[in-house]
């Protein structure tokens, strides 16, 4: 006996999806996971354009982590036209990624995550119950959006962010309101914390081998290195080495993988793997779950742990770039010929950037893996092995154990 159970429109997450599971005379036969959405051809896009209109251009991949993804091309066009920026630029940036991670952590884990766990089909039936954490929510992603409007120019596609720099930087009065605003939230943060760790997950161990971040101490600060949990370390220059990108037969996404496997990109490997605050680790430690873990539901926590980690920081940002007020908001951009590389963490994962300028700095070549395409193969691994696991139960249960762990990675 043959039956298929259809997601055909994944609900509460931050792209188009949809899952495919075939059960075959009791056993799990194929696992299909398929993000629908259309080709956008963004890398053909590119093509021809100036170096300026490029970070214009990639930003509109994500709305939500457009940050990200204009950082990583301006890394990328930087490192092609070997643009030294100053201390101060560098950590305004720093401090741009922070009201980043708020603001997508905070959505992830308020509106996507939770009505999960809290038993309520949205975090708007939740209000009547729960108004203060959906308040709690709401606040946490305010003050993201704050600082990603000072700094970026709005809380989407800010048009602030350049090669080189900032069209402008932010007043000291307003800096000094940012670090007053961070420190604030810290204890809502703690509460989210320990709040998120008082949750049931259910209990499950994903089989991925390999997890992979930049070599930095915090997702909030940046890196030229990539690092893999079996010890091995390669430049950006060295990523599409590493990894390897694949045409999925039923996915508009590509599929990655290193060294031959599926592996762990985002806050759960980040957590298990970099250096925290020390304000944070000391924290963590009372905390009922532990990491390292492989349970991929606790990817909800690892993100609580990461808006602590990016708070403490961005305090630490705001205390430097005062005692360096006033610099200069932008340093000189001579366009070459040649090859530039750019990589960060975004919320949900390492981003790559590559680009190709002519002499003039118009763009003849460009590569981008989204953490979309990485973590497609590590999610239908994970599917697999919970749907194995789940065979007994009704197919509505089984489809709902399925969303429940495709949301957890916000892909």
């Amino acid at each position: 006996m043959k039956k298929e159970l259809n997601v055909n429109h994944l609900t509460r997450v931050e792209g188009h999806g949809a899952v495919d599971i075939v059960i075959e005379n009791s056993r799990l036969s194929e696992i299909r996971l398929r993000f629908a959405e259309g080709p956008r051809f963004f890398e053909v896009i590119t093509k021809d354009r100036l170096y300026t209109e490029i970070p214009k251009i990639v930003s509109r991949i994500c709305g939500i982590c457009y940050v990200s993804h204009r950082l990583a091309a301006v890394f990328a066009i930087e490192d092609a036209f070997r643009v030294k920026v100053n201390r101060g630029i560098e950590l305004l940036r720093s401090l741009l990624t922070v009201g980043e991670f708020l603001e997508s952590h905070s959505l992830h884990i308020y509106f996507l995550a939770l009505p999960d766990y809290m038993g309520y089909p949205s975090t708007l039936a939740m209000v009547k119950d729960y108004p203060n954490v959906v308040k709690r929510g709401f606040k946490l992603k305010e003050v993201g959006n704050r600082i990603m409007k000072l700094i970026g120019g709005k809380t989407v596609h800010g048009e602030n962010i350049l090669v080189g720099g900032f069209a402008s930087i932010p007043s000291r009065e307003e800096l000094e309101e940012v670090g007053r605003s961070l420190l604030k939230l810290i204890p809502e943060i703690e509460s989210t914390l320990f709040f998120l760790d008082g949750l049931e997950y259910p209990e499950f161990e994903s089989s991925h081998e390999m997890e992979m971040c930049l070599n930095s101490p915090s997702p909030s600060l940046f890196s030229s290195e990539v690092s893999l949990s079996d010890g091995t370390n390669f430049t950006k220059r060295e990523y599409e080495l590493f990894v390897r990108e694949e045409v999925s037969p039923y996915s508009t996404a590509k599929v990655s993988k290193v060294k031959g496997k599926p592996f762990l990109i985002g806050p759960l490997a980040r957590v298990n793997r970099l250096e925290l605050h020390p304000k944070v680790l000391e924290l963590t430690k009372r905390l009922k779950h532990s990491f390292p873990s492989k349970n991929s539901h606790l990817a909800n926590l690892a993100r609580a742990v990461e808006l602590l980690d990016v708070a403490y920081r961005g305090v630490e940002f705001v205390e430097e770039l005062l005692s360096l007020y006033p610099f200069e908001p932008t340093v000189e951009v001579n366009p070459r010929e040649g090859t530039g590389f750019g990589v960060k963490e975004a919320p949900r994962g390492t981003l790559y950037h590559k680009y190709t300028f002519d002499s003039k700095g118009r763009c003849i070549g460009a590569n981008i893996i989204t953490p979309t395409a990485q973590l497609q193969s590590v999610i239908e691994d994970d599917l697999r092995a919970l749907v194995e696991t789940s065979l007994d139960s009704e197919d509505s249960e089984i489809k709902k154990r399925a969303e429940v762990l495709i949301r957890a990675y916000d892909p």
